[in-house]
């Protein structure tokens, strides 16, 4: 009879929520925990219900074979016990796995012939995160009534370290650079520092060193880098300011290369190819420009080069310059005049709309033909006609910068609303006002929480076909932000107009509708109603991808299709470029033809979309305009692109940079 009582009350209390008394090596980690799933069926079904102790609710998956189910326990801790409470639908092959962050995954126990029930695991293991990874179902989907993970707790850290003290750089060479640090504080230490280099993450030292030298650099190149802290929870601060260094030449060299010869041109409606003979130099030439009637029009590291966006039926006059690894440049050579054909190529003729001395970041059109562009430092939202006449439609409030990528980015519209991606002191956020009468009225907070920083804010807004808004958010410089559906950083987002959480997005109570992604500021729509995304990589490769409803894309263990990208349950890019040819951040689509603006690779890409592919690239105005931010498609049928040169101090008003209109066939 007592017996009875006991199971009795133990059975009451799991159906209540209360924990069952606990060793001091064996309590029960798991309860109440943030818990995730690769799917959940519906709102009734969702992952959390997993690690509540009640056994009347449960977590039940969607239809596909591989799926996982984790639980973040808040801090790395020793695990003796996993507790599996199988629902009706079991795994018959399943891993227990641990992970400090999120991201890289340990095998710790393995079933291969699994058949439901209970299954109380012993083993001795160590992580933050748990999580089964099932890959078998003994009938289909799977269904799990709890998940108890079971041993000693860590102490739960949330809280990130300070900014670091005044970056500087001591020591400047052609291929390195020494840069010293102030100690960051933390509530309980700071275990790491990380090096980045105008958002690209260089390398990590410990929390003791304050200074590292830099190697591996390229001669006579500006670079710009800047420090976060870590600690040992993976918190992150904010950066600390940025050090501008160049490096000098590796030899002195004061002999410029040969003159280019044989230039020769080859004429279309709206483009000259041009071509000829390489130069040579006493080190290496390190790249040719090209000038269109005294002005610069393109740059090339090979002898030839495809000048765009000309006018049809005209003449031109064109010289050519190399240019070596110091810096030196050649003579010109001789002008040689080209006549463009009648007609009009795929991309045709540029032409200047007005010139902006701000960052124009967002762009979006409006019924009656104009258009709205956020202004990213200055924090004004502004109003301009074809013609180019301008006028401030509002200023935004809480827009702050970073010293980076920050401020006022985003802009959407949606009747007389008008949507706004902006970074606040401290986060990213979608707000709404109103336009009245040309003005800017009615501020309204939506959405709050996407992680900042210097870089890897996202920002790109786009309303669906659906009717829902889409927001590119960045992973905030913290990588394992993309894998934690709990953080909206790394993520598309899906949003109702009014803010909410659609019903119908793949993680139920979650504005997540894609994950797996590093810097997203690249959205858009084809003719089916496929969404197409354009994210940066960091050192590797670039992407443009698919997105699909609860998909993961990877980041960080997988950049592109490098590193760690053989996992099942990520999907793959539909493009790749390397970095320092791309760097997206505008994408638009017309006619089925992806538009894809690069910063770094100063260019714009072509990509026909070709079923669930896409075609072959072709890019245009390479180092013609410099950075290029903003593509959309214009009421007219062809694109409206703006440049974002000066654009990485966060200093309103400081930039030189273009609006401009691109004629399409």
């Amino acid at each position: 009879m007592v017996r009875r009582l006991l199971v009795l009350a133990s059975t009451f209390a799991i159906t209540l929520g209360l924990a069952p008394p606990a060793h001091a090596d064996d309590v029960l980690l798991s309860f109440d925990r943030p818990a995730t799933a690769s799917s959940e069926a519906d709102a009734d079904h969702v992952a959390t219900k997993a690690v509540d102790l009640d056994r009347t609710t449960r977590w039940r998956s969607g239809h596909d074979r591989l799926q996982w189910l984790s639980v973040d326990l808040g801090a790395m801790s020793t695990i003796n016990r996993v507790v599996l409470r199988w629902g009706n639908r079991c795994a018959r092959e399943y891993k227990v796995q641990t992970s400090p962050e999120g991201v890289y995954w340990r095998d710790v126990h393995t079933v291969t012939r699994g058949h439901g029930g209970d299954d109380n695991i012993n083993l001795t293991a160590f992580g933050r995160f748990v999580r089964v990874y099932m890959s078998r179902p003994c009938f289909f989907g799977y269904e799990m009534n709890e998940f108890e993970v079971h041993g000693t707790p860590g102490v739960i850290d949330t809280t990130p370290p300070g900014v670091p003290g005044a970056l500087k750089s001591t020591t400047v060479t052609a291929t390195s650079v020494r840069l010293e640090w102030g100690a960051a504080t933390d509530n309980v230490a700071v275990t790491a520092y990380d090096i980045y280099q105008s958002g690209q993450f260089v390398k990590s030292v410990d929390g003791t060193t304050l200074n590292n030298n830099v190697t591996k650099l390229t001669p006579n190149t500006a670079y710009s880098f800047y420090v976060n802290a870590r600690d040992a929870a993976g918190n992150v601060s904010q950066a600390s300011n940025s050090v501008n260094v160049t490096t000098p030449a590796a030899v002195i060299d004061n002999e410029p290369p040969t003159v280019p010869t044989n230039v020769q041109a080859t004429p279309t409606a709206n483009s000259v190819k041009l071509t000829w003979t390489a130069s040579t130099d006493n080190v290496a030439v390190a790249s040719y420009a090209v000038f269109r009637d005294g002005k610069q029009a393109g740059t090339s590291t090979t002898p030839n080069a495809t000048i765009s966006g000309l006018a049809p039926e005209t003449a031109y006059q064109f010289t050519v310059q190399a240019i070596d690894t110091a810096g030196k440049r050649s003579a010109f050579t001789a002008p040689l005049q080209a006549t463009t054909q009648r007609g009009r190529d795929a991309v045709g003729q540029v032409t200047k709309i007005a010139d902006d001395t701000d960052v124009p970041w967002g762009l979006e059109f409006l019924p009656d033909g104009s258009a709205l562009y956020a202004e990213r430092d200055a924090a004004d939202v502004v109003r301009i006609t074809p013609k180019g006449e301008k006028t401030v439609a509002g200023h935004v409030p809480n827009v702050v910068s970073t010293d980076g990528e920050g401020g006022l980015l985003g802009v959407e519209r949606q009747g007389d609303w008008i949507y706004l991606y902006h970074t606040s002191p401290t986060d990213n956020r979608l707000v709404r006002m109103k336009l009245v009468d040309g003005k800017l009225t009615n501020h309204e907070v939506l959405l709050t929480g996407a992680p900042r920083n210097k870089f890897h804010n996202g920002g790109r807004l786009r309303f669906g076909p659906d009717g829902k808004l889409y927001i590119a958010t960045g992973d905030g410089q913290v990588p394992q932000n993309a894998q934690d559906l709990n953080s909206l950083g790394g993520k598309v987002l899906r949003v109702n107009p009014d803010g909410s959480v659609p019903r119908d997005n793949p993680f139920p109570g979650k504005y997540v509708y894609s994950y797996g992604h590093r810097n997203v500021q690249g959205l858009a729509f084809d003719s089916r109603g496929r969404l197409w995304e354009a994210e940066f990589g960091n050192s590797i490769m670039d992407e443009i991808n698919l997105i699909r409803p609860g998909g993961n894309y990877g980041w960080p263990a997988c950049e592109g299709t490098a590193n760690l990208c053989d996992e099942p349950t990520f999907h793959k890019p539909m493009w790749t470029s390397p970095v320092s040819a791309a760097s997206p951040s505008g994408l638009t689509i017309v006619d089925d033809v992806v538009y894809l603006a690069a910063l770094r690779g100063q260019k714009l890409y072509r990509i026909p979309i070709r079923g669930r592919q896409l075609g072959e690239a072709t890019s245009y105005f390479e180092g013609h305009f410099g950075r290029l931010r903003t593509v959309e498609r214009s009421p007219d049928g062809g694109l409206w692109l703006t440049t974002s040169n000066g654009d990485k101090d966060s200093i309103p008003h400081n930039s030189t940079t273009q609006l401009m209109h691109v004629n399409l066939r």
